[in-house]
């Protein structure tokens, strides 16, 4: 029997927490999957997610459900999510996120590592109600350069949506397919660099102070930034040649939106 004919075991996991006026209403965690809730005494809740099977390969299945009401909290994960080689059934991650009124949520996970050869589906919805505010930040990182790792082929599909009073406002959607080197060097897409990131921004509380984003924004020969504006929201993106110069490009803009020393302690850990 040759390891395609055999059955591999696969990862399963499943979180649930509800948030509601700043205390926890509901935790729920079930195989692969933990949470953590570190007691930093400030005002915003602050959430550590943690995946205890250690990476993601072909076959497992995530799914997080998380509902935040009259609520500030900020998700993070404990560590880069690695994507790992595989062969057959995708990988897929399902989550989603509802911030009912008044509710604020950071969305800051470490980089995601695309290994060669990867295989995962991600699926990602925003719901939100018309009085809350949306920062998230997904970098994404196509094999590390620091530990010699190319970047060949993979597969990967990747969707997020958000909806902002129950009307669909954006759509990220990051290939629907087979991931080839050759894409990642063309001028239209990544130009040769292996880290990319993306950093959407809806509702009043952030979009008020954006008057002087561009002076944070990082453009040498390592990485290169930009954003737009228009209809209630802000999309930034960032191109590095390494998750090193990524992460110091973010780090600024984050500064700028939480006031230097206030970016979450999650994020930094």
């Amino acid at each position: 029997m040759n390891i395609s004919q055999k059955k591999l075991e696969k990862s399963k996991g499943r979180l649930e927490i509800k948030i509601k006026d700043q205390n926890l209403q509901k935790f729920y965690q079930q195989g692969s999957l933990k949470a953590l809730m570190p007691d930093f005494h400030e005002n915003l809740k602050q959430l550590m997610l943690i995946n205890t099977a250690g990476g993601i390969t072909s076959g497992d299945e995530y799914d997080y459900e998380f509902e935040i009401d009259s609520s500030k909290l900020c998700i993070s994960t404990q560590a880069a999510e690695k994507i790992y080689s595989g062969f057959g059934k995708p990988a897929n991650l399902e989550i989603n996120l509802n911030l009912l009124s008044n509710s604020s949520l950071i969305w800051l996970p470490k980089e995601l590592i695309l290994f060669n050869n990867c295989n995962l589906k991600r699926k990602i919805n925003f719901n939100l109600s018309k009085d809350s505010n949306l920062l998230l930040c997904e970098n994404i990182i196509f094999g590390r350069t620091s530990m010699k790792e190319k970047f060949e082929k993979g597969y990967f599909s990747d969707f997020w949506n958000i909806n902002f009073d129950n009307k669909l406002i954006h759509t990220e959607a990051i290939n629907t397919g087979l991931f080839e080197k050759k894409y990642l060097n063309s001028f239209s897409t990544l130009n040769n660099n292996s880290a990319v990131a993306t950093i959407i921004i809806v509702g009043n509380k952030f979009l008020n102070n954006v008057n002087n984003l561009s002076e944070t924004l990082t453009n040498n020969e390592n990485t290169t930034s930009n954003y737009s504006q228009w209809d209630n929201k802000l999309i930034l993106r960032l191109l590095s040649k390494d998750s090193y110069n990524l992460k110091f490009a973010i780090d600024k803009i984050l500064s700028y939106f939480f006031e230097g020393s206030k970016i979450p302690k999650v994020w930094n850990i």
